[in-house]
């Protein structure tokens, strides 16, 4: 079977943060990319991510501040309908 490089991505983001709002004992977590990266926010929004923002200049790459899409995800939010996680490490 074939995945695509989102799909895979998607699935890993959506595994840790499963873990991580379960048995990690984690309540909220935030995501955030690049706003000229529209593709993290694909695989943010696929992994139950929700997009709560812009913030400006949040990050600081190669000397320039850029700007941030920020996603989060809550333990009372619905999760993501993915049904084969990647296997984490023991």
């Amino acid at each position: 079977m074939r995945h695509t490089a989102a799909a895979v991505m998607s699935r890993a983001a959506a595994t840790v943060a499963d873990w991580a709002l379960s048995d990690g004992g984690c309540e909220r977590l935030e995501l955030g990319h690049r706003v000229n990266n529209p593709a993290s926010g694909g695989v943010a929004a696929a992994a139950g991510f929700v997009w709560e923002g812009t913030e400006r200049g949040k990050f600081l790459i190669d000397g320039e501040r850029v700007d941030v899409h920020t996603y989060g995800r809550l333990t009372s939010d619905r999760w993501p309908a993915t049904t084969h996680h990647l296997p984490l490490a023991e």
